[in-house]
């Protein structure tokens, strides 16, 4: 795994984390807020909203990331959409 990789698992888990917490706080008390990036980040609504941004950014990397370590053939090789490859 490269850099990018990385750095799209990692966003992808704080968004998931933070999304958990969101539901959870929802259930323990409705009024709180328990939305880290917000929290952290919500004095500076464009900053926060970047960070968003950037974990949706990483959820549709990891699609593809995900394809890519399945083996899934993406390019025009002949091959059917979703036709696993070998390693090699």
């Amino acid at each position: 795994m490269n850099l990018i990789d990385w750095t799209a698992l990692a966003l992808v888990v704080v968004g998931a984390l933070n999304w958990g917490l969101v539901g959870i706080g929802y259930f323990v008390d409705a009024a709180a807020n328990w939305n880290l990036v917000n929290i952290v980040f919500g004095s500076i609504p464009e900053l926060e909203f970047a960070v968003y941004l950037l974990v949706g950014l990483a959820g549709v990397y990891g699609v593809y990331f995900a394809s890519k370590v399945a083996g899934v053939e993406t390019s025009d090789s002949g091959m059917d959409v979703g036709e696993r490859t070998t390693p090699k």
